[in-house]
């Protein structure tokens, strides 16, 4: 049964009839439509190639490039790639604008392969643009300035030279700079202009610069700190009225950072606040860190084997920064309790009076003896040395091959000590040196008395890139009727980790009748090392050393060599040493580790 269209009504045949056309007739105008859209367009790989510059102005021409641009970012039909083709030699002429090329000479390709597109870009930049004059006026207070002098005699931007804007925006950039670093803070730059005459070819340049007048450094206030003003004064490298200088404050800043009484240091200084005579307040916020600080430490090394230490310090005792520690140290070979009072002097970072309480219980292969030390020592900064003058007080019980006494010395002690490096953790050019002298001329008993004297140095050259050779020396001299009046812990040894490697720790020395090494009055040691870097982290060594303790400087010197590796931890270099004592019956080897910095 086939139901018809429209059961209720039936349709008169004229309008049945005008229905259909129109029917049709939107059908045809469908169709056209379809047949007028165009096909969607299909994306296209576009690859950019750019030749004849290289570096810094290959990267800037591939910056200025939409093309480059857009076809990294998204799908590009190859009607847009054409369009953006097309205004690719404008954005490189633009682009090599910056390092004075203006007659630059550019060919570009478009080549279609399937569904890529090649763009080549052929350019020669030409001659740079030549910088024909350069108009520089400094002006103000800072014309009589030094630095500025040595800037202008050093400045980024020449006549004669190649135009480069680069070097033009960093010329301006050092003006400001130097003259915010010195205290010109009102500098102005009433002109700064590049022309450029393509006609002949040649470029000019004006820089203006009015420094205006130069401000000074006003006095130092501190905030948030119980530590007494006038003590933290101390720490001021500058006197008020003093030319501005940026690295003054940081001066001030380093040396309350390293004081270790604060954990932030801010330094503010006030510009706004200074009045007719151009002095600038300095603000100083302060963070204070913790009273108390303690330490644990772990380690082992040849010589002393497994070893611990645990420290105490009050930062701060008084008002006046006065410091109170403590530190005990055991091992296998020496244990060790030392509490020492420190008082800051008028350079606190530098200049410190400390009284020092010491106990030592000592047992090696050679010697023991135990020790107690009350010093009372003065240390100061002289001349880029460390200078340390000390009075000690020294009781010992000692034992060393048959030989045994007790003592007490009271005699005076100096030294000086300077270390330079270009890092302080691994080194790879820096030297330290030391001296030591120390004596008395009642020391030991009415008919006794002795003079001791050491240098000790270590040296560190880079070879090639990464190699090094390191040298070391050690010398020592005692003047002294009788070395068994002397205490063992003022006698020479030779032989361990950081002597003659080959050779135990003080094993090497003057012996008795009974064949015990007692120590001796003079000390020679010297080591030459040559390392070798692998990779990364890692070298090897090769090295020889040479020395002894002797009773006589023309005693015999014992020698040892040897190879080593190399690794370079966070906490410092770690070595391990295989050396071979050269001059001892069959040429035993040992084993010889230690953990820490070169210098």
């Amino acid at each position: 049964k086939i139901q018809a269209p429209f059961p209720d009504t039936i349709a008169p045949m004229w309008a049945l009839g005008t229905t259909n056309c129109m029917r049709t007739a939107r059908h045809l105008l469908l169709a056209l439509l379809l047949l007028a859209a165009p096909l969607p367009a299909l994306a296209v790989e576009v690859k950019v190639v750019v030749e004849g510059v290289t570096g810094a102005v290959r990267d800037n021409v591939l910056a200025f490039l939409s093309i480059a641009h857009e076809a990294a970012e998204r799908d590009l039909t190859a009607a847009r790639a054409r369009r953006l083709h097309a205004q690719a030699p404008e954005e490189i002429r633009r682009a090599l604008q910056p390092f004075g090329y203006y007659r630059p000479q550019i060919q570009s390709d478009l080549t279609p392969a399937d569904t890529t597109l090649t763009v080549r870009y052929r350019i020669d930049p030409g001659q740079p643009i030549p910088l024909a004059d350069l108009d520089l006026q400094i002006t103000g207070a800072g014309s009589e300035d030094p630095a500025f002098r040595a800037l202008l005699a050093d400045f980024p931007l020449r006549a004669g030279a190649p135009l480069n804007h680069a070097d033009y925006e960093a010329a301006k950039r050092a003006l400001q700079d130097l003259a915010t670093e010195r205290g010109y803070l009102e500098a102005t730059m009433p002109r700064h202009q590049v022309l450029i005459d393509l006609q002949r070819y040649e470029a000019r340049a004006a820089i203006h610069f009015d420094t205006g007048p130069r401000f000074r450094l006003g006095p130092v206030s501190f905030e948030k700190t119980d530590l007494n003003p006038r003590f933290l004064q101390r720490f001021v490298p500058f006197e008020p009225g003093e030319p501005y200088s940026a690295a003054r404050l940081f001066e001030l800043q380093n040396a309350l950072a390293d004081s270790d009484y604060f954990r932030r240091v801010d330094v503010d200084p006030q510009p706004e606040q200074a009045g007719d005579d151009l002095q600038i307040p300095i603000s100083v916020q302060l963070e204070e860190q913790r009273r108390n600080r303690y330490t644990f430490g772990i380690g082992y090394g040849t010589d002393t084997g497994a070893r611990g230490s645990a420290g105490w310090l009050r930062r701060r005792v008084n008002r006046q920064g006065h410091r109170l520690g403590a530190e005990a140290e055991v091992s296998e070979i020496e244990n060790r309790l030392t509490a020492r009072y420190i008082v800051p002097l008028r350079r606190p970072l530098t200049d410190q009076f400390f009284v020092t309480a010491s106990w030592l219980d000592e047992h090696t292969a050679t010697r023991e003896n135990r020790t107690a030390l009350l010093a009372a020592s003065l240390t100061r900064l002289r001349r880029n040395w460390q200078e340390t003058l000390s009075l000690n007080f020294q009781y010992e019980d000692f034992e060393v091959g048959s030989d045994t006494g007790v003592t007490t010395l009271l005699y005076p002690e100096a030294g000086w000590r300077r270390v330079v490096a270009d890092d302080p953790i691994y080194t790879t050019r820096g030297w330290r040196l030391n001296f030591n002298l120390r004596g008395t001329p009642a020391a030991l008993g009415p008919d006794e008395s002795f003079l001791q004297a050491r240098a000790q140095g270590k040296w560190i050259h880079p070879v090639g890139a990464r190699n090094r050779l390191i040298a070391r020396a050690d010398l020592g001299y005692t003047l002294i009727d009788d070395i068994t009046g002397l205490p063992a812990s003022l006698r020479f040894y030779a032989g361990g980790d950081q002597s003659v490697r080959g050779y135990k720790y003080n094993e090497l020395g003057p012996r008795d009748a009974e064949g015990e090494i007692i120590g001796g009055k003079y000390l020679v040691a010297a080591s030459l090392e040559y390392e070798q870097h692998l990779r990364d982290r890692w070298s090897a060594a090769l090295f020889f050393d040479t020395g002894n303790a002797l009773d006589d400087l023309s005693g015999a010197l014992e020698q040892g060599a040897g190879v080593g590796i190399r690794w370079r931890s966070p906490i410092g270099l770690i070595r391990v040493d295989v050396a071979s004592a050269l001059t001892e019956s069959g040429n035993p080897l040992r084993l010889h580790v230690v953990i820490g910095p070169d210098l």
